[in-house]
């Protein structure tokens, strides 16, 4: 199903998109995620009609990423606009420490909502991650690398949550405690 995102109109995938709320079920997530990837757009929460009750459009505020074009769409989408900002988490399922900055990284992701997408690369999940592991470089995780108008502008290397704090608010031009603007 996950494949055919790329054939699907966006009403189609904004419907999905609320369908997420609803039914949490992987293949959703999975189709949501792909085109929070190549719009360089992510869902966020609504109101349902009627009754002011919440509904979860949102999915995770960090996608992952599992090809090396959604990779390339999502640096590309960084020179077409707001959000400028793409922070790129690389890990792997045995990394302690990458385990360790996932809740600071997602915290971060909803703090900078609107000025900066995340998404996350899981390098031993399959060959193409990591394949993207070894186009980019990657020789130590957790590595996040930052990119702005389309051009790698910087990276922190280690489980260093305040130096990708700083790093992150160097770029979108936002301190982590004022409010954003989405």
């Amino acid at each position: 199903m996950a494949g055919r995102s790329r054939g699907l109109t966006r009403p189609a995938l904004l419907l999905l998109g609320a369908l997420v709320g609803l039914s949490i079920s992987p293949a959703v997530q999975e189709l949501v995620s792909r085109a929070e990837v190549l719009w360089g757009h992510a869902f966020t929460p609504s109101r349902a009609w009627g009754k002011g009750r919440e509904v979860a459009v949102a999915r995770a505020a960090v996608a992952d990423c599992t090809t090396v074009q959604e990779l390339d769409d999502a640096i590309a989408n960084t020179a077409k606009g707001e959000p400028n900002v793409l922070i790129v988490g690389f890990s792997t399922t045995w990394c302690g420490p990458c385990k360790l900055m996932d809740p600071k990284v997602k915290e971060l992701s909803e703090t900078f909502e609107g000025r900066a997408t995340f998404l996350k690369v899981m390098g031993d999940k399959d060959p193409e991650s990591m394949q993207i592991m070894k186009r980019e470089q990657v020789r130590t995780v957790p590595l996040y690398q930052i990119y702005k108008d389309g051009q790698k502008v910087g990276s922190v290397s280690g489980a260093d949550a305040d130096r990708l704090t700083s790093k992150i608010e160097q770029h979108t031009g936002m301190k982590a405690t004022e409010p954003s603007n989405s």
